[in-house]
């Protein structure tokens, strides 16, 4: 059995344990049977498509043990064939849970788990196409402690892994004739967090002043290297009114990125910002932009500069048909500092990448509980290397909802 099935049995006892310890249970259960068409299954340039059903359930709920204890729970499986996939059936994961307690009426401790198995999502190396599924585990934790009535301070660590299914995906292993030496390296890894931020309030209900200082340590298999950042920034959270609220964070980060042979020093800016506009009860809209030093998307690179921008809204067209949509776009910079030592071999140096999505989604109330939904995804990937995939995919589906 795989450490990712392990760990999906492990949290599933723990969240079952908890449920009969509680002493009030809240739960919500949704049911999605979809039929639809992707041209593009494995996001690749050359194209598979295929017919597909899905069965996806959504169940959600908040248990509460005391009047300072809580526990909230989201759990959706996935249950898809592929017609002409491979494999034809595949199941997918997505499970989250979040203790909360009152130690005092000043001291808050959270600690958070969230375990997904998934398709690979951005990940745009050259000739990788089928099985590139993977699980990933994020836990993190952070105490909260309120220092008088107008400010508060956060600490919080987290630890997040990465097991891909094919042993061979991202692998590789390099042989240095006249040294005698070789490495090995891949795409597996594991990521260490630690973050610390001070929130002021500078006008009651409308105005926070925040200071954050965020580090991460990421590390891939063997030899391939990685890469480690702290980030310095500052911000505003701020209520315009009632129907507009905006937040801003503005920084630097200071990184070093470890190819396996050695290591560079770099820096970059650092940037996130975000909008929700709500004009009336039936519509809302939501904007972010963020750039940032991230994880690389692929094998070739330990590291990325991202730049991201994301659009949403939602409106209700009357009280049985709603609509919503979304687009986003990253633009990605991969320098030739970033290499690692699988892209060093392959001497690709600096490389640019555009990768956006556009989904719109209908949904049609029958009665109480059930609902008829449609959809449609377009996505597009391109770059001005040879070595990362460029590509195009639809997908559109039609299904029935029952929510109870």
């Amino acid at each position: 059995m795989s450490k990712g099935k392990i760990c999906l049995l492990l949290a599933l006892s723990m969240v079952s344990v908890s449920a009969f310890s509680a002493k009030e249970r809240s739960f919500h259960v949704q049911n999605s049977v979809r039929v639809g068409y992707d041209d593009n299954v494995y996001q690749s340039s050359k194209k598979v498509d295929t017919a597909f059903i899905t069965d996806i359930i959504n169940v959600s709920g908040k248990l509460t043990f005391s009047s300072r204890s809580d526990m909230l729970l989201y759990w959706q499986p996935e249950f898809r064939y592929r017609i002409d996939a491979d494999p034809k059936f595949i199941t997918y994961q997505d499970l989250y849970a979040r203790f909360n307690h009152a130690v005092s009426q000043r001291t808050f401790i959270k600690v958070s788990d969230r375990l997904r198995y998934q398709d690979k999502d951005g990940q745009s190396d050259l000739g990788q196409t089928q099985n590139q599924n993977y699980w990933e585990n994020d836990l993190m934790g952070s105490v909260d402690y309120t220092i008088n009535a107008v400010s508060h301070a956060t600490l919080g660590a987290g630890y997040e892994f990465r097991l891909w299914d094919d042993d061979g995906y991202g692998q590789w292993q390099s042989w240095d004739p006249v040294a005698l030496t070789g490495g090995t390296g891949g795409n597996n890894y594991n990521q260490f967090r630690a973050n610390g931020s001070y929130v002021r309030e500078l006008r009651p209900n409308t105005t926070s002043g925040v200071l954050d200082l965020n580090y991460m340590d990421h590390s891939y298999d063997g030899s391939r290297g990685g890469f480690n950042s702290t980030t310095i920034s500052a911000g505003v959270d701020q209520n315009f009114n009632a129907n507009v609220i905006g937040t801003a964070r503005l920084g630097y980060s200071f990184s070093k990125v470890d190819n396996g042979a050695g290591s560079s020093n770099t820096s970059s800016p650092y940037l996130q910002a975000g909008l929700e506009v709500n004009p009336t009860e039936r519509t809302s809209f939501t904007g972010n932009l963020g750039y940032s030093l991230k994880q690389s998307q692929n094998s070739y690179y330990n590291a990325q500069d991202s730049f991201n921008l994301g659009l949403g809204v939602r409106h209700d067209l009357t009280g049985k048909i709603s609509l919503s949509s979304s687009l986003s776009y990253t633009y990605s910079l991969y320098d030739g500092d970033y290499e690692s030592e699988y892209g060093n071999n392959s001497n690709i140096g600096d490389a640019k990448e555009n990768y956006f999505t556009f989904s719109l989604r209908g949904s049609y109330q029958l009665n109480r509980n059930n609902f008829l939904d449609a959809g449609y995804q377009f996505s597009t990937r391109s770059s001005d290397s040879d070595i990362l995939t460029e590509f195009d995919r639809n997908l559109v589906d039609i299904g029935w909802r029952l929510r109870f």
